[in-house]
């Protein structure tokens, strides 16, 4: 199924409105939160500067809205997959083979959306940022769609694990586990030119997607094994 970004009806007020939500994410992305300029914004829209003001006030209020609707795109990347698996812990039905199978299946997700064609490839500039230099916004982007998923993900390695979700170093091993993917992103010219490649082919990305869940193969059971 193809996602899109900020979603909107025909309505030709809404598509302008969509129009300035994505020209900020490129421009945001391209040139930092401080450096894009209104006029920049509005521009690359094909608007003018007053239509910022009318149908969002102001930049800090047309970038929260922008953190927002990537925090949405992100939840319905993950939706069905949270869904069912908050089910399954809820019930207490998630046994720790069936939790390594869900962790798999979310980096391949993840894999897929950062890789791929699709959506990501727009805010992608925006994320990093947002990471190594967050803005007032970022609690918007954290507290509805980051931090949820991230929680899922390590309350699903402990069960594959044993290890308490809740205690740092399950924490911290869910987010070095999401590095795997993450590093592909964001050292990609790194990779690239250790393969002699342009481009990261489907051939790599189904190699990628096997190590990673090699990985996850060899680390869960490791670990559950170790717990005393």
């Amino acid at each position: 199924m193809q996602r899109e970004l900020f979603p909107t009806s025909p309505n030709k007020g809404e598509q302008a409105r969509r129009k300035l939500l994505l020209a900020a994410l490129k421009k945001i992305g391209d040139k930092g939160y401080e450096n894009a300029s209104v006029r920049d914004i509005a521009d690359e829209a094909g608007q003018n500067v007053a239509a910022i003001a009318y149908y969002f006030g102001n930049k800090e209020k047309l970038y929260a809205a922008v953190l927002e609707g990537v925090g949405g795109y992100l939840g319905s990347v993950f939706g069905t997959i949270a869904e069912e698996t908050r089910a399954k812990l809820q019930s207490g039905s998630l046994d720790p083979a069936e939790a390594v199978e869900v962790l798999k299946l979310m980096l391949r997700t993840l894999l897929g959306e950062q890789l791929g064609d699709g959506e990501f490839q727009k805010i992608r500039l925006v994320m990093i940022r947002e990471q190594s230099s967050p803005s007032e916004s970022f609690d918007l982007l954290y507290n509805k769609t980051l931090k949820p998923l991230h929680q899922l993900f390590t309350t699903v390695l402990g069960v594959a694990t044993g290890e308490d979700p809740e205690s740092p170093a399950t924490i911290l091993r869910a987010h070095a586990l999401f590095g795997q993917v993450l590093a592909f992103v964001v050292a990609r010219t790194t990779i690239l030119r250790r393969l002699g490649v342009k481009e990261l082919t489907s051939d790599h990305l189904a190699t990628i997607a096997t190590i990673l869940d090699e990985h996850l193969g060899l680390i869960c059971p490791g670990l559950k094994g170790a717990m005393p």
